[in-house]
């Protein structure tokens, strides 16, 4: 895993893919702008909440919040992500690195897209059902969803990944038997997503590292 992991990082920093990395960066930006304007305009569409001056303060704290939030968007903009730029990232990456191997004809778009907005729908549903135990036991609520974000993103970035060149079923399987690995990926993913300006990269991150894995476990596999 940390052999994938290194040579994720690498690619980040690789001028070769400079083009790219500033495209996928300024795609998870977006996003997070997308989801600030949708809360302004949220917030604006509110009644008036008691006393006008409620609803200015809620207004002014939007920004400040929003940078909060991070730490709470970070993983479902990574899985519709996922969705959005694997594949993309993917063809680069297997042409460099595995330029001997199999050509994959790639994810469906549909099949893609849809597994990232369900995926990202999950990981808001899992974050907003924990605000309670957040609210009451400050601190576990956040172990509780790095750990569940870690193993519902690292499932979702490998299962892109496996899909490119197996059949689900065939993917399922490998997944299921590299569970630890999988999931140890999805939970450094998680974290990466959880801090501010780092999580623009993060899902650039979680894209490459789970082909150089699906590519590792995969040839093991092979080989036994």
């Amino acid at each position: 895993m940390f052999a994938s992991a290194a040579k994720a990082i690498r690619f980040l920093f690789d001028p070769v893919f400079a083009g790219i990395v500033l495209r996928a960066a300024g795609l998870t930006l977006l996003l997070f702008v997308l989801f600030f304007a949708a809360a302004e305009y949220g917030l604006s569409m509110l009644p008036v909440l008691g006393a006008h001056w409620v609803n200015v303060v809620l207004e002014w704290a939007a920004a400040p919040l929003f940078i909060l939030s991070m730490f709470f968007l970070g993983a479902p903009v990574a899985a519709i992500f996922a969705s959005l730029y694997l594949d993309a990232i993917a063809r680069k990456v297997e042409a460099r690195d595995y330029p001997h191997d199999a050509q994959s004809k790639g994810v469906p778009w549909r099949t893609a897209t849809g597994a990232g907005l369900r995926l990202a729908g999950l990981v808001i549903v899992l974050n907003v059902a924990l605000l309670p135990l957040d609210i009451s036991l400050p601190g576990l609520a956040e172990i509780f969803g790095l750990l569940a974000n870690g193993w519902l993103l690292g499932r979702e970035f490998f299962e892109l990944a496996a899909l490119r060149h197996l059949p689900r079923e065939e993917a399922d399987i490998l997944r299921a038997d590299n569970m630890a690995a999988v999931f140890g990926g999805g939970l450094l993913i998680a974290v990466l997503s959880m801090i501010p300006l780092v999580d623009i990269f993060a899902p650039l991150f979680g894209a490459t590292f789970m082909v150089h894995l699906f590519k590792r476990i995969s040839k093991k596999g092979a080989a036994l």
